[in-house]
């Protein structure tokens, strides 16, 4: 039998020799040579009564047994150890470890139950989190193991959460690991759903009226438990618990609303048939309360906007986490609150007062509400879109408010970097859902919003001139005792302005994502000429390859049927390197050469395909045409003589635009071959014949006709000035002909022959 790892045997040796105080430091090689040791620790113990004298086994066995030992021990040191151990051994060992760790199992719940550091009863925590997921394969296991310890584990969990000794981050421990669980075995925590949602409301929207200070990773995962335990429902029932807790939490949000909206006069009418309550302004606003089906008090304007926008991102939790069965989402109730608080607004700049206000209310709360309104503004765009998120395509009949509200919340809070970050992130997933169904009026009303993007990313690159220093006249100047004498310089400073205040490197990510946006997702009719060249422009000043592209692809047609100069030389010169570059201009060059070959007009947003496909269909017709007019395939113009054969051929003479330009004189020794295609004119003068163009060499075979060798005298005769007849005419006399392609001949005689075929015929 092989030999058991080096690892294995240097740890048994360790754990051995090794003083219970000192094991902490070691833990980290410890847990070295566990995660070396897993193909041994997994293996199966099938084979122990046929091989009794193996050693892998028997070093497995005392692994166990001593990390066992230092678990139950009285030693803290130890149990640390022990502790770290086991969670390594559990996630290398597979179903062996598994099925032996039933009294590591009850030794680490005594570990969170007992007076031991807090360090030892978090990773105890970890550690038998882990060990319940992996026990979700094994039905006999989770009988016996998992059924009969969750409610002590979560009886554990409890008293850490309620104990005020207990950190914020091991309380964030146990919701994260609670939230796991909790779906994992519904059931079993059923009857502990009030307790936790009693233990873990205070994390949910925290305020500065509390008396802890929350961190943000804690009330995610406390909302996060919180909207899970509707998986603890009895039978079907967790959608109606889903429902009742999110139209709970709403009613919460215009309750808040209520207070600290209270200094405003809102224009705002409620579709879904909420009343606002009645307030009273003598006192400050407040809300919350001391039950246990609410959330804790709080007083004043700043705690409740912070209760308002803990509220509102607990509305995004319940749209961003999976449910256990199909739920109903309120919209209407979500987009009525959404609504009411983007109606809100601060004053602008150019009036002091943009809404109503209440003039019982002092000046110092209204003050406090126009500062606390971006935070909430930011609140609802969050809720949007994590709204876009889950219901996808389902969230089409809701584009156009959402975009009302987004454009409405940009225009106020234009100045706002954050708020400027979370339009462009909500803009990219609604152009990219609702975009080219958007009407004129909607595409307009982003005009704002293109032109904020368009200036983030060209301020960004330095493609935006500083902002004006502030000048003072001379005669106020000499007034002045301190003042800024650099204002005085004609000499503008070399410093660019934005460099007093850059921009956030997510803020530049979201612009850039945002504006090839504009040209593939937007109806490009719909929007005006500036516009789009403002596009266009900041595409190539900023070197965007995806806006470039869409340009490109998206020509601009004005309200007259004309295209704008594309911007392709700008996009090949930059990335000429880069394959889809190189396919985009390849198909284009072919599509203009087409276009110029066929004489048509090119229309650079019509489609490749469709082009060749017109080509082939003109191809067949005009083969079509030619197998059922063979005698249009004879084409010249020629003059000859009196007395003289001649032999026009489709090659011999060439005629561009009715001008003649050869003819081929041939003797009367000419041999005797019958050309079927020839044409034999005698006392001729003029004979003209203009269908198509034919310019070739001379001397050539005519198709089944007379063969022109070096014997046959060959006389050009230059009649391009005898010829006077104009292009239309000679087309409206081929007109008149007869359908059979003959060839138009002047067959005017003169008036005494006339007279001498009459008496002839006398």
């Amino acid at each position: 039998m092989a030999s058991p790892p080096s690892d294995l045997r240097v740890l048994v040796r360790r754990l051995a020799s090794t003083p219970a105080d000192q094991l902490p430091r070691l833990c980290p090689v410890l847990v070295g040579h566990v995660l070396r040791c897993g193909e041994p620790l997994s293996a199966s113990d099938a084979g122990k009564g046929r091989d009794k004298g193996a050693e892998t086994p028997m070093l497995v066995h005392k692994l166990r047994t001593h990390i066992t030992t230092l678990l139950t021990g009285r030693n803290a040191s130890g149990r640390f150890a022990a502790v770290c151990l086991i969670k390594a051994v559990v996630d290398v060992g597979g179903w062996e470890s598994l099925r032996a760790a039933d009294p590591w199992v009850r030794g680490l719940i005594s570990v969170a139950q007992k007076i031991d550091p807090l360090p030892s009863k978090e990773l105890a925590v970890i550690t038998l989190t882990k060990i319940y997921m992996l026990l979700q394969g094994y039905p006999t296991l989770i009988r016996e193991m998992a059924t009969p310890t969750l409610p002590s584990f979560v009886t554990a969990c409890l008293q850490l959460v309620k104990s005020p000794s207990t950190p914020t981050s091991v309380i964030e421990t146990v919701a994260s690991s609670l939230s796991k669980l909790v779906m994992l075995y519904p059931t079993t925590l059923r009857p502990f759903a009030g307790q936790i949602k009693t233990a873990f409301r205070t994390y949910v929207a925290p305020t500065t009226s509390d008396s802890v200070v929350v961190p943000h990773a804690l009330r995610e995962s406390s909302r996060r438990l919180f909207i899970l335990l509707s998986y603890t429902a009895p039978k079907n029932g967790s959608s109606d618990e889903w429902v009742k807790s999110i139209k709970a939490a709403i009613l919460d949000c215009h309750a808040t609303a209520d207070q600290i909206f209270r200094g405003v006069v809102e224009s705002w009418e409620s579709s879904t048939g909420y009343r606002p309550q009645p307030v009273r302004n003598e006192l400050d606003p407040s809300g919350g309360g001391a039950s246990v089906d609410e959330f804790p008090s709080w007083e004043g304007i700043q705690p409740g906007s912070q209760r308002l926008v803990g509220l509102l991102e607990f509305l995004a939790e319940y749209l961003d986490n999976p449910t256990k069965a199909p739920v109903t989402v309120p919209v209407g109730e979500l987009l009525d609150l959404t609504t009411r608080l983007t109606l809100v607004t601060p004053p602008s700049p150019s009036s002091e007062e943009t809404m109503q206000t209440n003039p019982s209310i002092s000046r110092d709360e209204k003050a406090d509400l126009w500062t606390v309104l971006p935070d909430i503004h930011t609140a609802v765009l969050r809720l949007h879109g994590s709204a876009i998120r889950r219901l996808a395509d389902s969230a089409l009949p809701l584009s156009t408010d959402i975009t009302d509200h987004t454009v409405r919340v940009l225009s106020f809070h234009r100045t706002n970097p954050a708020v400027r970050e979370k339009v462009y992130n909500l803009a990219s997933p609604l152009l990219t859902l609702a975009g080219p169904t958007l009407p004129r009026l909607t595409v307009d009303s982003l005009t704002p919003l293109i032109r904020q993007v368009c200036h983030d990313i060209l301020l960004s690159a330095g493609h935006l001139d500083d902002a004006p220093k502030p000048t003072l006249p001379v005669e106020k100047a000499k007034q002045t005792v301190q003042g800024n004498a650099d204002a005085f310089l004609s000499t503008p400073s070399a410093t660019p302005a934005s460099l007093f205040s850059p921009l956030p490197a997510s803020l530049l990510a979201s612009a850039a994502t945002l504006l090839p946006l504009f040209l593939s997702h937007l109806p490009q009719p719909h929007l005006s000429p500036d516009i789009r060249s403002l596009v266009d422009r900041t595409a190539i000043l900023s070197s965007n390859k995806e806006a470039m592209l869409a340009s490109v692809l998206q020509p601009y047609k004005d309200s007259r049927g004309r295209y704008y100069p594309s911007i392709l030389p700008f996009l090949v010169q930059k990335f000429g390197t880069s394959k889809e570059v190189e396919v985009v201009r390849s198909n284009l060059v072919r599509a203009g050469r087409y276009a110029q070959l066929n004489t048509d007009e090119y229309d650079p947003s019509a489609n490749l395909d469709d082009l060749l496909a017109d080509r082939q269909l003109r191809g067949e017709e005009a083969a079509d045409e030619e197998m059922g007019d063979a005698g249009e395939q004879t084409d010249v113009v020629a003059v000859v003589e009196k007395e003289k054969r001649v032999v026009v051929s489709s090659w011999g003479t060439a005629v561009t635009n009715g001008t003649v330009q050869e003819a081929m004189e041939v003797d009367d020794d000419t041999p005797a071959e019958v050309n079927p295609f020839a044409v034999t004119v005698k006392e001729t003068e003029t004979a003209v014949v203009n269908k198509k163009r034919a310019a070739s060499p001379l001397k050539r075979k005519s198709s089944g006709g007379l063969e022109v060798g070096e014997e046959t005298k060959v006389k050009r005769v230059a009649v391009a000035a005898a010829v006077a007849v104009d292009t239309k005419k000679v087309e409206e006399e081929n007109s008149d002909s007869d359908d059979e392609g003959s060839v138009q001949i002047d067959m005017s005689l003169d008036d005494e022959d006339d007279e001498d075929e009459e008496e002839d015929d006398e």
